[in-house]
């Protein structure tokens, strides 16, 4: 009965041990893909990467990497002109934009603001 109970026991730690590695290669993960899209559009401002931080933790880390790939391709295409075509949006701006668009379409748009 004893060696069951000490099996079980040392079972129950193994799971918790991978769960806990589990979440932090998410948590790395979701850094490493923050980082690489700050660093990618020029964001270097702490309140620009923070609004990044809460769209990457918002979203998702694949949902997110789809609007980074998103941006890119529309920079490599030649950018994106403002609302008033006066200038090219940065490509925070377009990152931004998207981001917007997205959420307002699938009515998720106040769910960021309150998060």
């Amino acid at each position: 009965m004893r060696a069951s109970r000490a099996r079980e026991h040392q079972v129950r730690e193994e799971e918790e041990k991978r769960a806990a590695a589990a979440i932090r290669q998410r948590r790395r993960a979701l850094v490493q893909l923050i980082e690489t899209i700050a660093t990618t559009l020029g964001e270097n401002e702490g309140w620009a990467k923070e609004q990044i931080k809460r769209s990457v933790e918002f979203l998702g880390v694949d949902e997110a990497r789809e609007l980074f790939e998103a941006t890119q391709q529309i920079e490599a295409d030649g950018g994106m002109l403002t609302a008033d075509g006066k200038r090219r949006r940065t490509p925070g701006g377009v990152y931004h934009y998207l981001l917007k668009k997205r959420l307002a379409e699938t009515g998720r748009k106040l769910e960021l603001k309150k998060s």
